[in-house]
């Protein structure tokens, strides 16, 4: 038997507090930004996931529409495609930075030592995130991506991407992400260069199949080089989201 701390009322005000943050950021981005459909469709392989038997289901609701068309397998899996990671960690640095820069300042840091769930949740963001590249994400932009205001949102999007991962680390007090898990850290060490490799071909797969003629046989080519770069970023991934 283990006796684990239950959390105060304190502790459990202050979650709403981060939760109502949180939300909002992730918002604004995802639903207020008119912005922000045209850069997922265009920076992630999101519209070719169809060709990718994930499931019995479609990989869209519908062919048209906004990110409420999207079933939840496909949109996770096709931001850890392009290893940004968009809905793990959206919404989080913004909650953490307000909160610490506020006077609730002290509860939160004390929330993080002694509350152990909370603790691993904020460590599966930091682990999320030290899984993640925004480097990678802006060289898909870079490919596919030619419209400009859609293209500065992507720039918004890593800069709060890399304003998270400080955040991440000025609660946990790490240096660097997930600095304790030295597992991981091999682990991306030895698999990071190919699956960089893998994402550069697809990013360049995904370019040249939006520019083929449909049903020629350079697209047909094209969607099963596409498929085989999927694969091979999930499986180097560890997960699909």
């Amino acid at each position: 038997h283990t006796d684990r701390l239950l959390p105060t009322k304190e502790w459990k005000d202050m979650m709403d507090k981060l939760s109502d943050i949180s939300c909002d950021a992730y918002r604004k981005i995802v639903r207020d930004d008119e912005r922000f459909v045209p850069y997922f469709r265009a920076a992630t392989p999101e519209l070719e996931l169809s060709n990718l038997n994930i499931g019995s289901r479609p990989a869209k609701r519908k062919a048209t529409g906004g990110v409420e068309s999207l079933r939840a397998i496909p949109w996770i899996f096709a931001w850890t495609q392009t290893r940004l990671n968009l809905p793990t960690w959206l919404g989080v640095g913004e909650a953490i930075n307000e909160v610490l820069a506020s006077e609730d300042e002290k509860t939160l840091r004390t929330m993080y030592k002694e509350w152990g769930s909370f603790r691993t949740t904020i460590d599966l963001v930091e682990m999320i995130l030290a899984k993640s590249d925004s480097s990678i994400a802006r060289h898909y932009e870079n490919v596919l991506v030619s419209d400009p205001e859609t293209m500065a949102l992507g720039g918004e999007i890593r800069k709060i991407h890399d304003a998270t991962e400080h955040a991440i680390m000025d609660l946990s007090g790490h240096k660097t992400l997930s600095e304790n898990d030295h597992l991981l850290l091999r682990l991306m060490a030895v698999r990071n260069p190919y699956v960089d490799c893998l994402n550069v071909l697809q990013a360049e797969t995904l370019m040249r199949l939006r520019q083929s003629e449909e049903g020629s046989s350079e697209e047909e080519v094209l969607k099963d080089a596409l498929l085989t770069t999927i694969t091979g970023v999930a499986n180097g991934m560890g997960n699909t989201g």
